[in-house]
């Protein structure tokens, strides 16, 4: 981070963005895959999360931050402080009541060199993490980075960063996530 934390702030501008438009664009593409939204969770400015149905009936809930731990985990019987400590919270999480799966997707978006790419070699830890919260509910985890044009530009650079994060079970993407990677 620069001196009086300019980077940082212009780190979390450009993260806002993307986060902002990858979301609008995932609810988009869960409409166009036959997915009509049921209800949505009321959480202050923006909402906590999203239910969606298909014409199969199939159910899938999308959660947004500190939502998968209040209106996931939590009614579940299972607290991140019993295991860890301290809590994580994805950007975007989505259960899939069918798959008896949960996808968690992590957004990464940068305009220069800088800090955020390292963050993606905690991707083992958040696997360990989830995963651990989701074994007493039987739930299976997959873990998504959903990354900018920042890291499509400079890919052959974080090559040993990408051959890491697939090793530990992780799958990114530039730009938007394919729907048919989600099991539904």
């Amino acid at each position: 981070m620069k001196k009086d934390g300019v980077g940082g702030a212009k780190t979390q501008k450009a993260g806002e963005a993307f986060e902002n438009l990858t979301l609008s664009n995932l609810v988009h593409s869960f409409e166009e895959n036959g997915y009509k939204v049921q209800s949505t969770r009321p959480g202050g400015l923006s909402p906590r999360g999203i239910t969606f149905k298909n014409s199969q009936e199939n159910v899938v809930e999308m959660f947004f931050k500190a939502a998968l731990h209040k209106d996931f985990f939590e009614p579940r019987g299972v607290k991140s402080s019993d295991y860890f400590s301290a809590r994580l919270e994805p950007d975007t999480a989505i259960y899939s009541h069918t798959a008896k799966t949960l996808t968690i997707i992590e957004k990464k978006q940068q305009t220069g060199a800088g800090s955020v790419a390292e963050k993606l070699q905690t991707c083992d830890y958040k696997m360990l993490y989830y995963s651990t919260l989701c074994k007493p509910l039987k739930i299976k985890v997959h873990l998504f980075w959903q990354l900018g044009p920042y890291f499509l530009e400079n890919q052959n650079g974080l090559r040993s960063v990408f051959e890491y994060m697939e090793s530990k079970g992780s799958q990114y993407f530039f730009h938007e996530i394919p729907f048919d990677e989600f099991v539904l």
